[in-house]
C-alpha cells in the first residue's frame, strides 16, 4: 500500500471523476488531481468536522450527508446549492443515500426514506420498514435496500413501495454492490451473498468472510473485493462461486471508504491522513 493523497486530516468520503477525486475532509471539500495526487481546489462548506460525513456525486453535483443534514454542492466550483435538515436527532439522522437523474433518496434511521426532487427541491417522506437501511442502490426502476434486521428490499422507485423482500438472515446488511444484474451483499454475521437481481434470489453464499463487519467494495477481474476495516483485511472472492481467493492484511481502523478504478484500490480510513492506494494486479 502506498500513500496517494497526503492531507492533514482523515478523508471521510470521496467520489471519482474522469480527471479528479472529490473528497470531504475536515470542514472542507477538496478536489484532488488523479494523476498527481495534488489538491487543486478546496472550499470550506461545514461549520465543524464530522467523521460520519460521506458523499456521492454525478457529473454536475455532489451530495453530502452529515448527521441530519443533506448538502448539494455544484461540482465545477464547489458552490453550495443548498442544504436541508431532514431529521432532528440520532433517531432521525441520514444513514444512507442514493440518487438518479430526478430524485435524491435519503435513508433515515428507523426505516424511513425522504426524497428530494432535484429540480423543485420539494421533499416527500415514506415509511418503508421498521428497520434502518444503511445501504441503498438505484437499479433500473428500482431501489434496492439492505436493512439492519437482515432483509434485502426491492422498492418501486415511482411509489417507494416494497415489491419484493429477500430474507438474508437476522443481522445488518450494511453494504451492497451492484454489478449488472448481480448484487453482492455483506452481512454483519460475516456472510457474503451473491444475489440474482432478475429472479431476486440468492445464487451463492459465503460464510465466515470476515470476523467483523465488512464492505463490498466492487468487482476486480474475476473477483469480488471486500474490505473489513475493524479486521484490517482486504478479501478477494471468486465472483461466480464466492470461493476464497486471497486475503491480505493492511493497517486500517474502524471505518473507511474504498473505490476500485482500473488496477487500483483507493482507500481512506480513520488511521490514514488522506488516501492510500493499493495495486490490485499483483494481488488478485
Amino acid at each position: 500500500m502506498e500513500h496517494f493523497v497526503s492531507l492533514d486530516r482523515v478523508v471521510t468520503g470521496f467520489s471519482f471523476a474522469e480527471q479528479s477525486i472529490d473528497c470531504s475532509c475536515g470542514t472542507e471539500i477538496l478536489k484532488v488531481e488523479k494523476q498527481s495526487g495534488k489538491v487543486v481546489c478546496r472550499k470550506g462548506i461545514f461549520e465543524k468536522e464530522g467523521f460520519s460525513r460521506n458523499l456521492i456525486a454525478d457529473k454536475e453535483q455532489i451530495f453530502i450527508y452529515d448527521f441530519c443534514m443533506l448538502y448539494i454542492v455544484r461540482k465545477d466550483d464547489y458552490e453550495l446549492i443548498g442544504k436541508w435538515q431532514l431529521g432532528n436527532d440520532l433517531r432521525s439522522d441520514i444513514v444512507g443515500i442514493a440518487f438518479d437523474s430526478d430524485i435524491i433518496y435519503c435513508s433515515i434511521r428507523n426505516g424511513k426514506i425522504i426524497t428530494l426532487d432535484r429540480e423543485s427541491y420539494s421533499t416527500n417522506e415514506y415509511q418503508i420498514s421498521k428497520s434502518s437501511m444503511w445501504c441503498l442502490k438505484v437499479h433500473d426502476k428500482y431501489l434496492v435496500c439492505g436493512t439492519v434486521d437482515g432483509n434485502l428490499l426491492l422498492l418501486n422507485k415511482a411509489t417507494l413501495s416494497i415489491e419484493k423482500t429477500l430474507v438474508l438472515g437476522k443481522k445488518n446488511i450494511g453494504s451492497i454492490y451492484v454489478d449488472g444484474e448481480t448484487l453482492y451483499a455483506a452481512s454483519q454475521d460475516g456472510k457474503l451473498f451473491k444475489i440474482d437481481l432478475t429472479a431476486f434470489e440468492i445464487s451463492a453464499l459465503r460464510k465466515y468472510t470476515h470476523k467483523k463487519m465488512f464492505d463490498c467494495v466492487g468487482v476486480y477481474k474475476d473477483t469480488v473485493v471486500t474490505v473489513s476495516y475493524p479486521c484490517s483485511e482486504i478479501g478477494f472472492w471468486d465472483k461466480k462461486t464466492l470461493e476464497h481467493v486471497k486475503t491480505i492484511n493492511v493497517p486500517l481502523k474502524l471505518l473507511g471508504r474504498a473505490y476500485i478504478e482500473n488496477d487500483f484500490l483507493y482507500i481512506a480510513s480513520r488511521n490514514i491522513l488522506g488516501i492510500d492506494k493499493i495495486v490490485l494486479g499483483c494481488l488478485a
